[in-house]
């Protein structure tokens, strides 16, 4: 089953979400490099977003493995309760919308039949996932002292009125910069990597048609002789 599995295929659910990624990506640079163009309450809510990947971040794990009822009767309104719990947390839920569209994206899985080797590939993905999660929050947050604030001064924050726009406080909180650093990266070098591997699959199409050219001339050149 392993071995004919497909790594450099891709469906048009990749491309979507990997799109969307791209689109998180952007958001968080442009209010990290350049907050005034935002609302404030943005702030606040990616940084709330990037502590919610948390729990969500697994859900592509778990509708994997387990089977459809489970995924059905008790992780999805699991999942419910924590997004219901989330919008609470958040101050505009236009972003928890596009981010919910993300997170269907991920457990199409459990409500439908897909081929062992497909299963085994997200399985692997989502895991993957968790674990650059889990070393990249570590990282700014032990770092977060030489994470740079770019747009996101405390000057900036205490003018905006952003303190007394949050509902809630923590290090995402009190320093957002750190999880919006945090989030451009997690959602940034994914994106990247298919892109690069999209570009490498393009050159290796077009060197096999090179090969064939160069075998075709030299198979007329041999039946003239």
């Amino acid at each position: 089953m392993l071995a004919n599995l497909n790594l450099n295929r891709n469906s048009p659910f990749s491309f979507i979400e990997y799109g969307f990624q791209a689109y998180y990506a952007y958001v968080f640079l442009m209010v990290w490099t350049h907050p005034e163009l935002h609302p404030v309450s943005l702030i606040n809510d990616l940084a709330v977003l990037m502590a919610f990947e948390f729990i969500m971040v697994h859900s592509g794990v778990f509708m994997a493995v387990m089977p459809k009822k489970w995924s059905l009767f008790v992780f999805f309104p699991l999942y419910g309760l924590f997004a219901y719990s989330f919008n609470e947390s958040v101050v505009n839920t236009n972003i928890l919308y596009i981010y919910l569209l993300t997170v269907l994206n991920r457990m199409r899985f459990a409500f439908s039949n897909v081929a062992p080797e497909v299963r085994v590939y997200q399985m692997g993905k989502s895991a993957a996932k968790a674990v650059f999660y889990f070393f990249l929050i570590l990282a700014v947050c032990i770092g977060n002292s030489i994470v740079p604030p770019f747009g996101l001064t405390n000057e900036f924050l205490e003018k905006s009125h952003y303190f007394q726009t949050v509902k809630s406080s923590g290090l995402f909180i009190e320093k957002p910069y750190v999880p919006i650093c945090m989030g451009f990266v997690y959602y940034a070098l994914p994106v990247l990597y298919f892109v690069y591997r999209i570009l490498k699959s393009f050159g290796k199409k077009d060197s096999f048609q090179n090969e064939k050219l160069v075998f075709s001339r030299t198979t007329v050149k041999s039946n003239k002789f």
